[in-house]
């Protein structure tokens, strides 16, 4: 019953529920004895309950000059009363309203399911005032101000973790199904669940302008984004309800001039009116494109509009950045080589106490290489960068190197003798080493690492037929060692951004159809140059948001060929309800016409012949996608 009641807070599911309600008294009613003409009354309350949203669309098109289905639903409806068949009027209303109702329930189902990640966010933040605690609104929280997050409770901005550490649950937002490990200076977003220890949140947005908030705004424009196909029928229907009001006009005087009784031609007319209605077409596409687009956002994708879906669903051909995209862009210790039997332990200690005072992204490597392995870094002193080149240190009294190959070659070395620097070099790694200026200690290769899931994600863009091709500013050892690790079908290394652009440009005259997938910031002018451009990394990031056509919430690859399947699947289900829709137009217009069937079960197969329509769009939003 509470379900039903849920169904019933939509005014177009009410509306329609008391049409329906309404013919079935009078049908009760009219078994018992009770004459027409005194139902005549409940037959009037159901027709303008039933119609009254669909007639108010009616009326404003009016005025705006326009010729829309809803006016000629209201023609037939009008026409059918004034002519005495009551019933067949209250049932054209239940009919046509209820389709109506499916299409808004639908719309609400979408945009609710969305909604409903604003639940997740606390109404209230406990915050810290003169050393005291207390709650505010979660609303009021500013810019700076520090909350406090406790075990189970859920993160009420984005912010930064300015105190502790916690597992936080970001599911709602990326979709990520374990818990991220976060410490202080680290992101965390609105509506994410702090699952263990405590931590002080310094915010970074108000509430307003949080993830969360951004995401809901995102979708709802998305549904009111159309795309070409959409736009097409709709002009369609816009140019073929004006002829259908014309010939419905000219029906009875014709059916006079062949002999047909007066009441006959009217009925004739205004059945035509109602089954040559274009209903189905017009719902055919936006209600599997809302669901579609829904959907996807439940499960961390974010597309713009349906004319970005439909381009997903055409893609040929797949654009990769390399860096922060297919690759995790932070450079990782891949390769150990001490020299002369020197154990790894103490090499890495060497290198470790280094690197230890530097914030060069390669000495960090190091640094991240010697917590995984639980090891002290060896104390040194008179630390010294040297810009360009790496940095010097004295160990134990001994004045030791940690830098390039460059150099250790001024320092006298013969870099270029040594085997497994040609090797790792080849592979595309960055190759330093360890030593003084008499003696080499070794070499630690290092390299951008792959993402976990890139490989499967290519993988499968082949599976359904989508080329791939890299683009990176890298050097072309480096981008071709990932494309080969990758099984990337082709790699074309050391552009500009400029170059990416024109690049793009040439595939889409090769295939058309192009997707390009980066980060959404550097990579814009490629993004927006392509097909559809889809940002990658963008929680809690407003400029790839905002940048993209279609954004990835969560560093997860494996969303791309979700996505592609899903626009895939929508595409399958239009067409389905076009084909559908272009039949059943074709036929109720026939009978409408010859009239081999009575008038209300014209009308029957013409409005349940559009509910099957808006059913079948429903399919996408049960997150399977069966292709």
């Amino acid at each position: 019953m509470k379900k039903i009641l849920s169904y019933l807070k939509n005014p177009k599911v009410a509306t329609s529920s008391i049409s329906w309600l309404v013919f079935l008294i009078t049908l009760l009613l009219g078994f018992f004895g009770v004459r027409q003409t005194a139902l005549i009354p409940l037959y009037v309350i159901g027709i303008f309950i039933g119609g009254f949203y669909f007639g108010r669309e009616a009326i404003e098109k009016l005025f705006e000059k326009k010729i829309g289905i809803e006016i000629l639903m209201s023609v037939g409806i009008v026409g059918a009363a004034a002519l005495g068949e009551w019933k067949e009027a209250l049932l054209l209303v239940g009919l046509y309203s209820i389709s109506e109702a499916i299409e808004s329930f639908i719309s609400d189902k979408t945009r609710n399911a969305i909604r409903a990640l604003m639940d997740l966010v606390p109404k209230k933040a406990l915050i810290k005032t003169n050393g005291k605690t207390e709650y505010i609104l979660a609303e009021k929280l500013q810019v700076d101000q520090i909350f406090i997050v406790k075990a189970g409770e859920s993160i009420a901005t984005d912010g930064i973790i300015y105190t502790g550490s916690a597992s936080i649950n970001q599911a709602a937002i990326t979709g990520e199904s374990i818990p991220v490990f976060k410490k202080e200076s680290e992101s965390v977003f609105a509506g994410t669940i702090n699952e263990d220890g405590y931590i002080e949140v310094k915010a970074t947005k108000k509430f307003s302008e949080n993830t969360i908030s951004k995401i809901i705004k995102l979708v709802e424009d998305a549904q009111e984004s159309k795309g070409k196909r959409q736009q097409m029928v709709e002009k369609f229907a816009y140019a073929f309800s004006p002829i259908v009001l014309g010939i419905s006009i000219l029906m009875p005087p014709i059916l006079l001039m062949f002999g047909f009784p007066l009441s006959n031609a009217l009925i004739r007319a205004v059945t035509f009116v109602v089954a040559a209605s274009p209903c189905a077409f017009a719902v055919s596409i936006p209600v599997a494109f809302a669901a579609a687009i829904g959907t996807s956002a439940k499960n961390g994708v974010l597309v713009k509009g349906g004319i970005y879906l439909e381009e997903l669903a055409d893609t040929k051909v797949v654009a990769f950045d390399k860096t922060g995209t297919l690759t995790t862009g932070k450079p990782v210790v891949t390769n150990i080589l001490p020299f002369d039997n020197l154990a790894n332990k103490k090499f890495l200690q060497i290198a470790g106490g280094l690197a230890a005072n530097s914030s060069h992204p390669l000495s960090r490597s190091v640094q991240l290489k010697l917590q995984q392995e639980d090891i002290k870094p060896s104390s040194v002193t008179s630390h010294q960068t040297m810009a360009g080149e790496g940095v010097k240190g004295v160990v134990n009294g001994e004045t030791v190197y940690l830098g390039s190959p460059h150099l250790f070659e001024k320092l006298g070395h013969r870099i270029a003798d040594i085997h497994e620097f040609g090797r790792f070099s080849s592979e595309g790694k960055t190759v330093i080493f360890v030593g003084t200026e008499k003696k080499l200690f070794g070499l630690i290769a290092i390299a951008d690492s792959p993402r976990i899931e890139a490989k499967e994600a290519v993988s499968e863009l082949k599976r359904l037929g989508v080329e791939n091709v890299m683009l990176t500013g890298d050097h072309k050892l480096v981008g071709e060692s990932i494309g080969k690790e990758l099984g990337v079908d082709e790699v074309i290394a050391e552009l500009k951004p400029d170059q990416k652009v024109r690049r793009i440009k040439e595939l889409k005259n090769k295939y058309q159809h192009v997707a390009m997938i980066g980060d959404g910031i550097n990579d814009a002018p490629a993004l927006t140059e392509s097909s559809v451009g889809l940002a990658m990394g963008t929680v809690g990031t407003d400029a790839a948001l905002e940048a993209a056509d279609v954004a990835i919430m969560g560093d997860d690859l494996a969303k791309i060929p979700y996505a592609i399947r899903l626009s895939r699947y929508a595409k399958k289900i239009v067409f389905q309800n076009l084909i559908f829709a272009t039949v059943l137009q074709v036929s109720v217009m026939g009978l409408a016409i010859f009239m081999v069937l009575p008038v209300s079960l014209i009308l029957f197969v013409d409005e349940f012949g559009e509910v099957l329509v808006v059913l079948n769009g429903l399919r996408l939003l049960n997150g399977k996608v069966h292709n």
